[in-house]
């Protein structure tokens, strides 16, 4: 997980020319308080490695942690060239994302939204939630290293101010879209 968090961060720091080899493998797209929305992923071989802002790792396998797939999505919103919000999409799973996972453990899927990364508001979890999304899976298919998924998804994000603090639960919107994109292996 370390790595996709860092993978999505190189995603994110490729700025204003996503030149930096980085290249969309697929799109998500947003209906936000009214607003339609459109997110690339993306992906770039560094160092003979691929590093991609969609992913498929694992968690947990040892003695009383059970072991659980991640899906984990990021796709950046550019406008004139520029980064312009950042949505995060996460989902565990046991052996097929529309299924989820049965270990009340990794129940954690989850939705957020940055508009600016740089300055609030974000858009996340209701702290009195363990999930807040719900996804309808259309197709999927991982060979243990590249796939391809398309889904749908609906969930609902609350305002956060400052960050470090918990979201505002008085102050929550719908979220939903869809997206389809390639996946790669996150590189553990």
């Amino acid at each position: 997980m370390k790595t996709h968090i860092f993978s999505a961060l190189l995603v994110l720091m490729a700025g204003p020319a996503f030149a930096q080899g980085f290249e969309p493998i697929g799109e998500i797209r947003v209906t936000f308080q009214g607003e339609e929305l459109v997110f690339e992923t993306q992906a770039a071989e560094i160092d003979g490695e691929t590093m991609s802002s969609a992913t498929v790792g694992t968690l947990g396998g040892s003695p009383g942690l059970p072991r659980v797939n991640t899906l984990q999505i990021t796709g950046v919103r550019a406008v004139d060239g520029r980064t312009a919000g950042t949505l995060f999409l996460t989902r565990s799973f046991d052996e097929h994302p529309q299924d989820g996972t049965a270990s009340i453990i990794w129940q954690n899927d989850s939705v957020s939204y940055a508009p600016n990364l740089s300055t609030p508001p974000m858009w996340e979890m209701n702290p009195d939630q363990r999930i807040n999304v719900t996804y309808e899976v259309d197709s999927y298919y991982f060979d243990g290293e590249t796939g391809m998924i398309q889904a749908r998804f609906s969930g609902e994000i609350c305002r956060v101010d400052q960050p470090g603090y918990e979201a505002d639960p008085t102050d929550c919107h719908e979220i939903s879209g869809s997206f389809e994109t390639q996946l790669h292996k996150d590189q553990d």
